[in-house]
């Protein structure tokens, strides 16, 4: 392979700011994006504006694999986030020459499919409160396997109410007066995008997770897959460089 053609093949890199767009609903999907760093949301919008989160995504996050020809959803940063973008070929023949990857993108995957499971039941079966309740306490439980060295009970939570409000189907006055009773009750404060939880065991049941439960079944961290695959591929395409 020529030098040329090594260039052309490595995986870019992409780089989005607070409010900035990965890829809108409706556009073609051409790309796989591993998001290394920053926070994200999925999303959909109906003709009249109205938007449902469908997905807050971390460090570790695919985005297009598998998509079909029109994309069904958008994709908008939260934080300040950075993107590997790999073209489909480049990826997929990666995967077949190294299966254990595909089998950790296999996890992901799964854990994605799980959490979408989760919200639905959300949506469709829980009061407001177990709704707020179950989200921050999965997001509480995703950043610890991001950053396990973090504090159990206090992270920077990037959200606003409009986002839990559209994550969880609720008005914006609904997610304050709840956050505002979850503090009354000793259970956590959600500030300034600092969310500190008081109670743990009570956020927990409240929000229907058992805790030894889900330290059980804790997933391999995404972000430590998405980070094998950007390495091996750039080590791959260097080898090929001198053949």
């Amino acid at each position: 392979m020529t030098p040329l053609r090594v260039n052309a093949a490595r995986p870019s890199f992409r780089t989005l700011k607070v409010g900035e767009t990965l890829y809108f609903q409706g556009d073609e999907s051409r790309y796989i994006y591993l998001l290394l760093d920053g926070w994200a949301f999925r999303h959909q919008s109906l003709e009249d504006g109205r938007r449902q989160i469908l997905d807050f995504a971390l460090a570790g996050a695919v985005f297009g694999f598998p998509a079909p020809s029109v994309l069904t959803h958008g994709v908008e940063a939260l934080t300040p986030c950075t993107f590997s973008v790999f073209t489909r070929d480049n990826l997929f023949d990666l995967l077949q020459r190294v299966p254990v990857l595909g089998l950790r993108f296999i996890e992901v995957l799964a854990g994605a499919e799980a959490r979408a499971y989760e919200h639905l039941t959300s949506v469709g079966r829980r009061t407001a409160r177990e709704r707020v309740a179950n989200l921050l306490m999965e997001l509480l439980l995703r950043i610890r396997r991001v950053e396990p060295a973090g504090s159990t009970a206090r992270m920077t939570l990037p959200l606003m109410q409009p986002h839990i409000a559209d994550a969880l189907g609720l008005a914006s006055e609904t997610v304050c007066r709840t956050l505002a009773a979850m503090r009354k009750d000793g259970v956590l404060v959600l500030r300034a995008q600092k969310l500190e939880v008081l109670d743990i065991g009570r956020l927990a049941a409240e929000a229907g997770i058992d805790l030894d439960e889900a330290a059980m079944r804790e997933p391999r961290p995404a972000a430590r897959v998405a980070r094998q695959v950007q390495a091996r591929l750039h080590q791959d395409l260097a080898a090929r460089a001198y053949c």
